[in-house]
């Protein structure tokens, strides 16, 4: 690390001032108990866990040298200053910085440190000074964009701690670490033990928490975005020719972009059903045209919404909207349709019961009005989800796959209908058996 030029542009952004002023009355871009870095460093609402940090750099360290960390961290605080916006770090001395960065990367890694058997007895000290609510909120501070440490800051106290200064293994393990708990958090998986051991030879190294944070939930598990085609029953091309003929003769091609449907009940209502996606990450959104013997299906990842789920989508919004970097908007892109199918409670209840929306918040208004307050400015790339888009629309507007599905809502969803379809073929079969018997009798 020694020896790296400092970056051109900063890495550790603010929020942008529209994006502020839109959400005045809303404290989401706003750490509730520690400042992590130096963009709200010193407020006085955040001097509790402020006062508590060097009992902080002392469970970390143990019985390691503190001044050996601070040298390390000085040796690249030019580099490290870069990170941030220079009126900001240019009002502290490089030895108020290097302390500021070792006390803060100091209690991210004892609430998520490499090593899993140091961390219950310094959860158990750190609520003991703490309490239980300030130790949650924690958590809650570390998604936000202006409260972030570089990655590199944490390495080095990994090395620092374990000894293992050309060594990557503890590197390795401490951003798998992160991932793991990221993803268990958001994707409701308690069953998964390393999800991202096969990706990290394919990624860049990380610039901070939020971005492994946003990394985990768009990339999700190693694995290929398309599945292998299922043809069974499979008579789409005879739908869509019955369709071009029979029904859309004078009809203009849709706008692209622009879809009619308008949420979760309004496609229920059209034959679609929902499923969870197998695929844990917001690239798992599938749909699955209309077979004879099958409904249409859109699959959607299932994500657990909870407290601060939206603190978290709001700062990565913010986040992907940031100037100094080329991202990808696909965490905007899944809002923003989520935001088309999430319009009513009823829509709620659906995906809920279907095992999508894992809700933790008590009700589900209160997960309608999260994804009302998730604004995404429509910059989402029109590109995103384009094929389910497309598919979804094509069959929200054929005549033919509408009569279909009204056809096996009719006669194969109730049971006691089944039975009377039966019941009638077999009565029309031995009613032209005996007219057969009785004209030849």
């Amino acid at each position: 690390m020694e020896g790296e030029m400092p970056l051109e542009k900063p890495a550790m952004l603010m929020v942008p001032s529209l994006m502020r002023e839109e959400n005045e009355g809303s404290d989401d871009y706003e750490p509730k108990v520690v400042s992590l870095g130096p963009y709200h460093y010193g407020k006085k609402k955040l001097k509790f866990v402020e006062d508590f940090k060097p009992e902080a750099v002392k469970m970390f360290i143990a019985d390691k040298n503190e001044d050996v960390f601070m040298e390390k961290i000085l040796s690249v605080i030019w580099y490290t200053k870069s990170f941030y916006l220079e009126e900001v770090t240019s009002q502290y001395s490089d030895e108020v910085f290097a302390r500021m960065m070792l006390q803060d990367a100091c209690l991210i890694l004892n609430y998520i440190g490499p090593k899993e058997t140091e961390q219950s007895p310094k959860k158990f000290r750190t609520i003991k000074h703490l309490g239980t609510v300030v130790h949650t909120n924690i958590r809650r501070d570390m998604y936000l964009l202006e409260n972030q440490v570089p990655f590199h800051i944490l390495k080095i106290l990994v090395h620092l701690k374990y000894d293992t200064d050309h060594d990557t293994t503890m590197e390795d393990k401490l951003l798998e670490t992160i991932e793991t708990y990221c993803f268990k958090m958001f994707f409701d998986d308690e069953n998964i033990e390393n999800p991202f051991a096969t990706n990290k030879l394919k990624m860049e190294p990380p610039l901070h928490l939020l971005e492994i944070f946003r990394r985990v939930i768009v990339t999700g598990l190693d694995h290929d975005s398309t599945r292998p085609a299922d043809h069974c029953c499979d008579i789409n091309n005879l739908v869509s020719c019955l369709d071009s003929c029979c029904f859309s003769r004078g009809k203009g091609p849709n706008r692209p972009g622009r879809y009619v449907f308008r949420s979760v009940t309004d496609l229920k209502s059209k034959g679609i059903v929902f499923r969870a996606s197998r695929f844990k990450s917001l690239k798992g959104v599938r749909f699955s045209p209309t077979k004879f013997c099958q409904s249409a299906m859109l699959e959607l990842p299932s994500l657990h919404v909870a407290m601060y789920t939206k603190v978290f989508f709001m700062n990565l919004i913010a986040y992907e909207f940031a100037p100094n970097f080329v991202l990808t908007r696909s965490v905007i892109a899944y809002v923003s349709f989520m935001k088309l199918l999430v319009v009513s409670k009823k829509d709620v209840k659906e995906l809920r019961e279907k095992d999508i929306i894992v809700n933790s918040l008590g009700s589900d208004e209160q997960v309608v009005q999260l994804y009302n307050a998730l604004n995404t400015y429509e910059a989402e790339d029109i590109s995103s989800y384009w094929d389910v888009k497309t598919n979804i629309e094509k069959h929200y507007n054929s005549k033919v796959k509408m009569w279909m599905a009204g056809f096996r809502t009719k006669y194969f969803d109730n049971p006691w209908s089944i039975i009377a379809l039966v019941g009638s073929i077999v009565l029309l079969i031995l009613s032209i058996i005996q007219t057969y018997y009785s004209a030849h009798g």
